[in-house]
């Protein structure tokens, strides 16, 4: 079985991903690829996701800026992480040899032929991270706008109605089971990202799901609330959640929730998610906010959706624009790899993991 996550994206303070610690950890042996683009690092963890989740669970993390390169596969029973150690997420081996080890694909380039090309890569290298930044500016001032208007909506929350929905939606949800006697555990895996299509949501969750609800929330304040009295609920009683958060904002706005044990999941449409699925039980936070209260800040809110809609064309315009170039640096590493050398690497590091494990 595979899963699919996102593996990190963009904050306020630069990249992130929550498994920079599971990587530097000692539970996982991390194996650590090191290229330049073209290289091959997504097409090797793709064939290693596809060998092994025919005998193991496997969590797939894709490439925030683009969702179609991977990042980073898990193989949960052999304890092994596979990982893109390159730029903006790098990762280096802090036990080597004993917990992570690089794998160099340099090694498989004809130098020869890149410098042939050196100064056009150094240029689109330079226009790409030049575009990059961009990119961050345009979501550093998307999240101030969700910022704002969660902070402005959080006031005018009812909380005991929040509590009150979170507590039937959870006697719903483990109906006819045992409350088990230790807390369930918290991991938070990245659902939805700023993406060169926009603001993407991964659909995997929502499709294999047995239970989906979707909490319609132009104001992310009362939805979020309603996610984390429902996630803490849900640990009391034992299970273990996966909390997906909005990483372009300062504040921990939760986003999107995962009991999969009793096959649950929870999903935000904010104006920055827009997710409509059919199938689907739908909870309007609308009635969560004192309406009489909040009438003075109608246009205000108005305002920033408007902000948050441009913004995130403007966004999403950028990384688009960043990812031509980065096709055009591919091209130019593609021309220079030996391929066959790249199989025989992956082919060696697959049977290595089988045959030795890290268990």
């Amino acid at each position: 079985m595979i899963e699919r996550f996102f593996f990190g994206g963009v904050t306020p303070n630069g990249f992130a991903t929550q498994l920079t610690q599971l990587v530097s950890g000692k539970e996982y042996y991390s194996y650590i690829l090191k290229g330049g683009p073209g290289t091959g690092k997504s097409h090797m963890m793709r064939a290693i996701a596809e060998r092994f989740s025919k005998r193991e669970n496997v969590t797939c993390f894709y490439c925030s800026s683009d969702p179609d390169s991977l990042d980073a596969v898990i193989l949960h029973a052999s304890k092994v992480i596979v990982v893109d150690g390159t730029p903006p997420h790098v990762s280096e081996p802090r036990f080597p040899g004993i917990c992570q080890e690089i794998v160099y694909l340099g090694q498989c380039w004809d130098k020869a032929v890149l410098k042939e090309s050196g100064e056009n890569i150094i240029k689109a290298s330079e226009l790409n991270k030049s575009m990059m930044a961009g990119a961050a500016n345009y979501n550093k001032a998307l999240g101030l706008v969700c910022d704002d208007t969660y902070a402005c909506a959080e006031r005018f929350v009812v909380k005991q109605g929040i509590e009150e929905a979170a507590r039937v939606l959870c006697e719903n949800l483990f109906e006819n089971r045992e409350r088990r006697t230790s807390c369930g555990k918290r991991t938070i895996r990245q659902l939805s990202v700023m993406t060169r299509y926009g603001y993407k949501t991964l659909p995997d969750a929502a499709e294999s799901c047995r239970k989906l609800y979707i909490l319609d929330d132009e104001l992310f304040a009362a939805s979020c609330m309603l996610i984390d009295f429902v996630a803490a609920r849900a640990m009391d009683y034992g299970y273990d959640t996966k909390l997906s958060q909005c990483l372009l904002s300062a504040i921990p706005i939760s986003e999107h929730l995962m009991i999969d044990e009793v096959g649950a999941v929870l999903m935000t449409s904010n104006p920055l998610t827009q997710i409509a699925y059919e199938k689907a039980e739908h909870i309007d936070c609308s009635i969560y906010y004192d309406e009489d209260q909040m009438r003075s800040y109608d246009k205000h809110f108005a305002t920033n959706r408007s902000l948050i809609s441009t913004i995130s064309d403007a966004s999403r315009e950028m990384l688009d624009d960043a990812k031509r170039v980065h096709d055009e640096m591919e091209q130019y590493y593609i021309g220079a790899m030996d391929f066959n050398a790249l199989n025989s690497i992956c082919e060696k590091l697959c049977d290595e993991i089988e045959r030795i494990g890290h268990r």
